[in-house]
């Protein structure tokens, strides 16, 4: 860590210096220290930058934060007052710095840092990476965290009013994202990123810097196909969000990753557009209220899509709808040539998606996987008998075969061939009572 002489307590704002500051504040730092330095892989070269000393008020916030994706629209769709473009325009702002200070904060929350860092023992390690103006490229929550700490107690957490950073030369924005794919997605993003807000992410990179999913997928170590999936599930997910009057609220489906991953993969088995629109509804019906799924999310879906000719006949019988309930809008989408079938599973699709119908057609798909489960149990339980018969005379056989020879033990066997006896005997007894009832 460099010891130099720190400068007197800037009486600026506490979520970034004015841009010219910033600058004068690094050009003096880089010419008068000269100490350890960091070892940072830019545009596909290491390079070795030197670690600086500054107060924790210089940095700014990089609003094109992954992590925040999710948070940052959900936060607007809360907040009726905030400026419109708080997130996407001037991010020197303070309205927009505080936003993302806020927000950081709570993910660090969860994610435990801020627990870690409450633990006086505990000193920066890592320095910050800031890009060349002064914005954090990663370590955005570490700063975060500093910043609410030190300001909630600066006589226990003074250790983190200066902090180590790095501040990168000037690249383009794709060469950060490149950067912060290295250094944040691929250690962390499994256990921290939600997948609605790496979803969010890439589909803002996608719209900002025009990314195709094969460059996302380079990007981030993934599949084509696995972007593909997520954004074909996030917009499942916007759906069922904008359905259900609560567009933006993306926190309401951050647990419920593995309900649209099963939507998205299973959705092309279950037939034609009108019985995918269908089987999106009856699966958005179970998302509405997971506690009166008897199971796990993903796995009511893929029962359901695995019972969907009973379920929709169930369905139909519940909510009298015939194909005479199509309209032009059915008419439209299946270029005015539309199927019975197809007519149908449209009209039944937009009665099970009111809000007053929901329940029900929840409870009549829950009740009918429900009675196939237990049917199946039924099924394994009636074949129990002639399942364990057969494992135990091949058990038997393999005994035969590899047991009788002149090095065998035998203690023992008498009476294990005594207990299958008796066994056996009990199962003839029951055979001659169950074959004489059925006489």
């Amino acid at each position: 860590m460099p010891v130099n002489d720190i400068p007197t307590n800037p009486k600026k704002s506490r979520f970034g210096w004015p841009l010219l500051d910033r600058l004068q504040e690094f050009k003096n730092k880089a010419s008068s220290e000269s100490g350890p330095t960091s070892r940072v892989v830019l545009q596909g070269q290491p390079r070795d930058f030197p670690i600086i000393r500054i107060h924790q008020d210089v940095p700014k916030y990089r609003l094109e934060n992954g992590r925040t994706a999710s948070a940052q629209v959900e936060h607007m769709a809360k907040s009726s007052t905030v400026r419109l473009d708080l997130f996407s325009g001037d991010p020197e702002l303070w309205d927009a710095q505080e936003a993302q200070h806020n927000l950081l904060l709570k993910l660090a929350e969860k994610s435990e840092l801020r627990k870690y860092f409450e633990d006086t023992a505990k000193y920066q390690v890592d320095p910050i990476l800031l890009d060349h103006q002064g914005f954090v490229v990663n370590g955005n929550r570490r700063l975060s965290t500093w910043r609410d700490l030190y300001h909630s107690d600066k006589s226990v957490y003074g250790h983190f009013e200066y902090i180590d950073v790095v501040v990168l030369p000037q690249v383009d924005n794709k060469a950060i994202d490149r950067l912060e794919a290295s250094l944040q997605i691929e250690e962390d993003i499994k256990a921290d990123y939600s997948w609605d807000a790496e979803a969010n992410m890439m589909l803002a990179k996608r719209d900002r810097e025009h990314y195709s999913d094969k460059d996302l997928a380079e990007l981030y170590g993934k599949k084509e196909s696995e972007i593909k999936e997520l954004l074909d599930m996030r917009d499942y997910a916007n759906d069922f969000l904008r359905s259900r009057g609560k567009e933006n609220m993306w926190s309401l489906v951050s647990g419920d990753k593995l309900a649209f991953r099963r939507i998205v993969s299973i959705r092309q088995k279950v037939g034609s557009s009108g019985r995918q629109e269908l089987f999106k509804e009856a699966a958005f019906a179970l998302i509405d209220n997971p506690k009166a799924v008897k199971d796990s999310l993903h796995d009511a879906i893929n029962g359901m899509a695995n019972n969907i000719e009973p379920i929709i006949e169930k369905l139909k019988a519940a909510f009298d709808v015939t194909a005479s309930s199509t309209d032009a809008d059915t008419d439209d989408m299946f270029g005015g040539s539309s199927t019975t079938t197809e007519a149908t599973d449209m009209a039944l699709s937009r009665e099970i998606a009111k809000a007053e119908n929901a329940p029900k057609a929840r409870d009549i798909i829950v009740d009918f996987i429900e009675s196939q489960k237990e049917l199946r149990r039924n099924t394994k339980s009636a074949e129990k008998l002639l399942d364990s018969c057969a494992r135990a005379c091949a058990s038997l056989e393999d005994g035969i075969k590899l047991g009788l020879g002149p090095d065998t033990k035998t203690d023992g066997v008498e009476a294990q061939l005594c207990g299958i006896e008796a066994r056996i005997e009990k199962i003839r007894k029951f055979l001659g009572t169950s074959n004489h009832a059925s006489n």
